[in-house]
């Protein structure tokens, strides 16, 4: 492992609520990228060519195909250095996908793929129907992505109500927002601390608040980045059950984490990467049993 590999996946981010509530002003209602809308094509005159042939985002991920996601030989490179290299690599609707990995192996990186914070250097990413590849990032959002990063970055002046108000606010009118925002933080089990400043709520609880905030926004797909890094255990496991009730409303997730404990709790099938690629995809079971697993991330000789 490279100085500079480690340094590409541990790279500290934002929080996806926060940017994208600056990056929404510039969004389009339906979620089209402005050469798009500008020019007269939308994703449904793109969903097939002239022969009447559906598109490869269709096929992947259309109507008729339980697949959400899926990435097509994706590839980034910084400089010389091979970050994610060819990846295929999907989630069904409603699954609840985790992806472990040695540091370094391109773990965060593939994220901000698929968030648009890093453009591909090839390959491709099809989400819902739609070729993704180079919409930014707050048109993802607007798609249906949501992500809540490593470290958490929320408005540590503003309380927590006024937090979750940030997100809450794109998805519900005005008449309700107020019952929206504490039924948002009744969830996270947060109603009691809604005028607590966000810096004055612990680390557990900040995470939450991201999590619920990132929930808030209605996505189909939320990705999150090692969510329980640093939690007690008591801590570790509102985070599990926040995150499998969630799964149960039918949000699929993609989570990013080192502590095998907890990946066992919540996953329904595991990927591992290492050196940028998809080295195993299985159940929990699977991956624990696989000498080769074991030998690269789980310590087994």
């Amino acid at each position: 492992m490279t100085a500079t590999d480690t340094d590409i996946d541990t790279e500290t981010t934002e929080v996806s609520t926060a940017e994208t509530t600056d990056a929404s002003e510039t969004a389009r209602p339906d979620g089209g990228t402005p050469d798009a809308a500008d020019s007269g094509t939308t994703d449904a005159t793109r969903a097939t060519d002239t022969s009447g042939r559906q598109s490869p985002a269709v096929a992947a991920t259309g109507p008729g195909t339980d697949t959400l996601l899926q990435t097509d030989g994706l590839t980034k490179r910084f400089g010389g250095f091979t970050a994610i290299d060819d990846v295929d690599f999907s989630v069904e609707t409603g699954e609840l996908r985790c992806l472990i990995g040695p540091n370094g192996a391109g773990k965060s990186t593939l994220l901000k793929l698929i968030t648009g914070r890093h453009d591909a250097t090839s390959g491709a990413i099809y989400y819902d129907g739609t070729d993704i590849t180079t919409r930014r990032p707050n048109e993802r959002v607007d798609l249906g992505i949501g992500m809540k990063f490593q470290v958490p970055s929320v408005f540590d002046e503003l309380t927590a109500y006024e937090n979750m108000r940030l997100s809450v606010q794109r998805t519900h009118a005005d008449a309700h927002l107020d019952e929206a925002i504490l039924d948002a933080l009744e969830r996270i089990d947060l109603a009691a601390r809604a005028t607590t400043p966000a810096g004055e709520l612990s680390h557990g609880q900040q995470g939450r608040l991201e999590i619920g905030m990132a929930a808030a926004l209605e996505p189909d797909l939320l990705l999150l980045d090692e969510p329980v890094a640093g939690l007690s255990v008591e801590e570790r496991n509102e985070v599990a059950d926040l995150v499998t009730e969630l799964n149960d409303d039918g949000i699929a997730f993609i989570v990013i984490e080192h502590d095998i404990d907890f990946v066992a709790e919540i996953a329904h099938e595991v990927t591992v990467l290492h050196g940028g690629e998809v080295f195993r995809e299985g159940s929990i079971e699977a991956i624990r049993d696989d000498d080769d697993v074991r030998r690269i991330y789980l310590g087994g000789e």
